[in-house]
């Protein structure tokens, strides 16, 4: 429970301008609480030990194991592992290898029997016997499951909650301070806070509830009188997205109204989100999505029952922040989770590992071109074709070709061809348009501006890049590997989603057996479906495709089961936003109505289709007496992966000819969401047990978010991915080259496997055309040097 407080200045050569603008006696009082904080901690910290964090407890853990077996005091952080496994998909072997420290490797646990490929380690003058057959000799105990047994009695302990309680006391008043001298708030706001932190029968600190059937959100209090009547209150909301800490406000209905505006952004929903309790994470996250869409839904904030007064006041507080604390924990190591065998915790952590080398691969070579690189090579090559005609064998680059069109439209020769701008080029005597070419290009001799004309006019580059999907993606003898790749991607998909639920308690032992044999039935050719045939004539279990309205929706599915003579249901949302992407069928109108996953089943609806489809959503979402369930369809069992492919294309395809988005943007989308999902399956130490690892929760941003992740803090991942592209302008910088790059950077730069991609990427995220010379020699220096990235994924 190691709290980095943002209160605490540097040094005293870098305090905040409100601090050195405040009196001496202001000076002195805040370092006095700085003090009280900082020994507050200490003490916590003491208190907690080696459960600080689960970190910690790896660390302490691994250090215990080597002292005991060799005598010798080594740092498990400093201790370096390589895991390397080998795996064949479409005939071909991957090979995944992670370079790790112990207390990481420890984390993310060993491989089942069969599938543990090796572990060595790495240093100078180790013992002999430290090696992979020591470390299954003694790695009998999953260390996730044995932290998570200890933790929840370690916040029983009264010394823990007394230290918990100190330290609340001071952030409390040392925040209040702060806000003080940031004038956010007066005087005598700052000594309420203080009257009630203390003790005064006649003021409350209490905590607050999103809904009367959820539990108080985590550190969101209000600090206000118990007589009726009274009704100035102050806010405390450490970190909210108003901008301040502490907001002094006129009536509780105010108050409530004020945090019902933040669900009006991502970021305060984000942080509504990540304020609640584990255990009601799903249902507030598909309430502020109904919020959002519908304001009129929001029901206000309430105050949570607060008898405790004098000494006992803050107990409120502690108690909710222990409960969070503990449903945090549970969420990351189930009571499944801790009871499963070790085979399946096994099982989890290599299905995972493979998931996250196909993943890789995806990107690097099995996933969708991007519409920029592909029109980036088609006019290079029809040009150098061009050239050659004239014997000028010349390699040109379209990104260092300028076109001007006019001297207002500017643009590259890449942007010319993925934008499809016509132009004519007949008027001789105008300047305009015309040409030139970056200095350090090759000179080109016979190329004129009525060439680049004509080739805007004739090229038709969306319909060559659709030409090329259905021959080298649909085409089953073409498109054998990516078609490969995608199966085993989704299998693994349902087998981590499966266990998950298992682990979760959501599905029994008989139904996840069931769900388990109906994936690995794709492993061997299945006979065909009869045509015109109804789900209720399929004799054993097997996996549907989902329709709404009769409309197909892409990349959802049914698990239909047979199990002791009864037929059972699932839904399976691979991404789904509550994070759930595993639950029962007859659970879908509820899924709608208070999960917010609406959205989430209209987009995956050929556009042709959507406003259908749509208006069948919007009924379920906003009418409280419309309860229609669908139903599975005929001819709708799925006996060959392939299909599901095939349905991803096609949607892409149909909806290009709808016109319901660009091609540019389609595709762009798809190569965005992939890499965003490689580089968190990459990044994260160690899968999440309880979390679905999705695009839909850890979309967009994850330098720090690796952490905050792991931790359950949704709102700070979500913001850290696209901090990491914004940061790659950054890098070479004040001479820092490759140094200066984060390990997500190195991970997301060695995903991508090359600069032009890699800038591609900070373009369409940041709006901005390029990188800097420099950065892009560090990018490169990066690539150049495979061992500053820890994941390494080949093909061979």
């Amino acid at each position: 429970m190691n709290v980095m407080n943002k209160y605490l200045p540097v040094d005293n050569g870098n305090r905040p301008q409100w601090l050195e603008r405040a009196s001496s006696r202001e000076q002195l009082d805040y370092g006095e609480l700085e003090q009280q904080l900082i020994a507050s901690q200490a003490e916590l910290d003491k208190q907690l030990g080696a459960y600080v964090s689960l970190r910690t407890f790896a660390k302490n853990f691994a250090s215990q194991l080597l002292q005991l077996e060799f005598g010798i005091t080594l740092d498990p952080d400093s201790l370096m592992t390589t895991r390397r496994y080998l795996f064949d998909v479409a005939g071909r072997r991957v090979t995944q290898e992670d370079k790790r420290c112990l207390t990481d490797l420890l984390l993310c646990g060993l491989h089942d029997e069969g599938g543990r490929g090796w572990v060595t380690f790495v240093g100078e003058h180790l013992p002999s016997e430290l090696n992979q057959q020591w470390l299954e000799k003694v790695l009998t105990d999953d260390v996730r499951a044995a932290y998570g047994v200890e933790i929840r009695a370690l916040y029983q302990r009264s010394e823990v909650l007394a230290a918990m309680t100190r330290f609340s006391r001071d952030e409390l008043l040392l925040s209040a301070l702060g806000a003080k001298l940031r004038r956010h708030l007066d005087d005598s706001d700052f000594q309420r806070v203080q009257r009630a932190v203390n003790g005064d029968a006649n003021l409350m600190i209490a905590p607050l509830q999103l809904r009367d059937d959820t539990r108080p959100l985590l550190g969101l209090v209000a600090v206000g009188s118990r007589t009726p009547g009274n009704e100035d209150w102050l806010l405390y909301a450490p970190d909210s997205p108003g901008g301040q800490d502490w907001y002094p406000l006129p009536s509780l209905r105010r108050l409530s109204l004020d945090i019902g505006a933040w669900t009006a952004t991502p970021q305060g929903r984000d942080y509504l989100l990540w304020r609640s309790h584990a255990l009601d994470r799903e249902a507030i996250s598909g309430y502020l999505k109904q919020v959002f869409k519908l304001p009129g839904l929001w029901r206000g904030v309430e105050l949570a029952p607060t008898p405790y007064t004098g000494t006992e006041v803050l107990n409120p507080l502690v108690y909710n922040h222990r409960a969070w604390l503990v449903a945090q924990e549970e969420s990351h190591t189930p009571y499944g989770y801790r009871t499963a065998t070790d085979q399946q915790r096994q099982t989890f952590t290599r299905i995972n590992c493979e998931l996250r080398a196909l993943k890789t691969i995806e990107v690097r070579e099995g996933g969708f071109v991007s519409y920029e690189r592909f029109c980036h090579q088609l006019i290079k090559q029809r040009i150098e074709a061009y050239l050659l005609t004239f014997g000028e064998p010349v390699e040109i680059n379209p990104d260092h070709i300028h076109v001007e069109i006019t001297p207002e439209e500017k643009m590259t020769l890449t942007q010319l061809i993925v934008r499809e701008v016509v132009f004519y080029a007949d008027n001789e005597k105008s300047k305009y348009p015309r040409f030139t070419v970056k200095a350090g290009h090759p000179s080109i001799s016979n190329l004129h501006i009525n060439d680049l004309a004509l080739h805007t006019r004739v090229l038709r580059p969306g319909e060559k890049y659709i030409d090329m999907l259905r021959a080298h993606y649909i085409d089953r003898s073409k498109g054998y590997f990516r078609q490969q790749l995608y199966m085993g991607i989704l299998q693994r998909q349902m087998r981590v989603s499966i266990l998950q639920a298992l682990f979760k308690g959501r599905v029994s032992k008989e139904h996840f057996e069931e769900l388990m044999k109906v994936v690995e039935a794709f492993d061997h050719p299945q006979a065909s479906s009869p045509v015109g045939e109804a789900p209720d004539r399929v004799g054993h279990s097997a996996l549907f495709k989902l329709h709404l309205r009769g409309r197909l929706v892409v990349g959802a599915f049914v698990f239909r089961l047979h199990v002791a003579g009864k037929i059972v249901e699932y839904l399976y949302t691979p991404q789904a936003p509550d994070g759930r992407e595993l639950r029962p069928f007859e659970d879908f109108v509820a899924a709608v109505k208070t999960r917010g996953l609406g959205d989430y089943f209209y987009e995956r609806v050929f556009g042709k289709y959507q406003s259908q489809v749509g208006t069948y959503l919007t009924d379920l979402e906003q009418l409280a007496n419309f309860t229609e369930a669908p139903t599975l369809e005929r001819n709708s069992r799925i006996t060959d992966l392939y299909w599901c492919y095939y349905d991803v294309l096609t949607k892409v395809i149909s909806d290009v000819d709808e016109k319901t988005q660009s091609l540019e943007e389609i595709i762009t989308g798809l190569v965005y969401n992939a890499v965003v999902s490689a580089v968190s399956v990459i990044a994260i130490v160690y899968a999440p047990v309880g979390i679905a690892l999705s695009v839909a929760l850890l979309t967009q941003n994850l330098v720090q978010g690796v952490h905050a992740f792991t931790e359950g803090n949704r709102s700070k991942a979500l913001s850290h991915f696209k901090d990491a592209v914004i940061e790659l302008a950054v890098l070479g910088k004040a001479g820092l080259g490759k140094s200066g790059a984060t390990a997500v950077q190195k991970t997301l730069i060695g995903l991508l496997g090359d600069v032009y991609t890699v800038e591609k990427l900070f373009a369409d995220v940041t709006g901005q055309p390029r990188l800097h010379e420099r950065a892009l020699e560090v990018i490169q220096d990066i690539l150049d040097d495979p061992e500053s990235i820890t994941s390494k994924t080949t093909l061979s």
